[in-house]
């Protein structure tokens, strides 16, 4: 989805990719959602209907080869997660930046937890098994890229086998003991899947591709916030700030906890002068501010930015406060406690975020400025 930083920071715009926001109960009753407005001055794109569980010839090989010669009482879906996820054996290099159907992602052997859990469920259907998306709810993590703020949720497959239920995951990442998560249809993942491309080509402005894509995934799924979220942001960037305020709203009567809608919408309000709007929903949005450590982590890194270290430093602690565990936070205190003249404490921020990083991030990244040396992974 998409978001606008208010002063609180300058403004910018936020996306949601990779996951849908969660609905605040699965059992909301529909709501009807308005025609989506066209986009102006902009030359139509056409979105080709694609399968994003299409299996190649390879693949049919794949689960032929590896669970092919296996009875009722084996553990198909150990087999098969093993299968996937052993380097040694199929060498997927998980990147939260790359979305892809099923096929073109073993060919490829990369892509995000969406596009793994393609295959994993398209391979697990071929093999006979049940299989389905998990949406999981985490705290969306907040990216920046260019001028535009990423916020990344997270899915997952299920099989099921022998009366058991497995839970297949690329990212390396540990559930928490009272972690929610809901199954999701096809349909909503395969919505999902051209949220993902029409946010991509957001990041690169390419508006008529982006709202094609989004508006494709609301004909594939109609009534998903995080789509109606994304459609204001092409919307209000193509200066039709009319239809992004329609486009947030409808967002919102999706979803009502839906933040980053509400962002936006009041980063509309505020910028255009219409203050009593804004105020209506300040305190809703600072609430939803002070509470998300990725969005703390994001101001700590715009701060970082424009020089001012006090502010920086002060958010960044505010955001390890909130989330201890997330290795990115650690790192950027080191950058900023190198940056203050503060060696050992930058060091022992850095140490903390080495331990923390999982296995894909290379941590051969995690430099701090200057010469001081690098400490082993372990």
């Amino acid at each position: 989805m998409i978001f606008r930083k208010h002063r609180l920071r300058p403004s910018l715009l936020a996306l949601l990719v990779l996951a849908s926001m969660l609905s605040a109960c699965a059992n909301r009753p529909a709501i009807e959602t308005p025609r989506v407005p066209p986009l102006v001055g902009h030359p139509p794109y056409t979105i080709d209907d694609v399968d994003p569980l299409e299996l190649s010839d390879e693949m049919k090989q794949f689960v032929d080869t590896h669970l092919g010669g296996l009875g009722g009482d084996d553990n198909r879906s150990w087999r098969l997660a093993w299968a996937m996820l052993d380097r040694n054996v199929f060498d997927f290099q998980y990147d939260p930046h790359i979305t892809l159907t099923a096929s073109d992602a073993f060919r490829a052997r990369r892509g995000n937890c969406l596009t793994f859990s393609n295959m994993v469920i398209a391979m697990a259907r071929e093999a006979g098994m049940r299989a389905w998306y998990r949406e999981v709810e985490i705290e969306p993590e907040w990216n920046s890229l260019d001028e535009t703020l990423l916020v990344s949720m997270h899915v997952n497959a299920a099989t099921s086998d022998r009366n058991r239920e497995y839970i297949v995951d690329v990212s390396g990442r540990t559930p928490r003991p009272d972690e929610r998560h809901r199954r999701i249809s096809d349909e909503e993942a395969k919505a999902q899947y051209y949220n993902n491309l029409g946010a991509q080509s957001l990041v690169v402005n390419d508006l008529s591709k982006a709202y094609a894509y989004l508006r494709k995934a609301e004909q594939t799924r109609p009534g998903l916030a995080f789509v109606w979220s994304n459609l204001g942001v092409v919307y209000r960037r193509n200066g039709q700030t009319d239809d992004a305020v329609l486009a947030y709203e409808t967002a919102l009567a999706l979803d009502g906890r839906h933040s980053v809608a509400l962002n936006n919408l009041y980063t509309i309000y505020d910028e255009d002068g219409d203050f009593e709007k804004a105020e209506a929903i300040q305190a809703k949005v600072e609430k939803n501010r002070r509470r998300n450590p990725y969005y703390l982590h994001y101001l700590a890194e715009t701060a970082f930015a424009e020089r001012d270290l006090e502010e920086a430093i002060n958010y960044a602690k505010r955001a390890i406060r909130l989330e201890d565990d997330e290795y990115r936070f650690h790192y950027t205190l080191a950058q900023l406690r190198y940056q203050e003249g503060e060696t050992q404490r930058a060091r022992e921020a850095l140490d903390r975020a080495l331990r923390l990083a999982p296995e894909w991030v290379d941590t051969g990244t995690l430099i701090l400025p200057g010469k001081i040396p690098e400490p082993t992974a372990q």
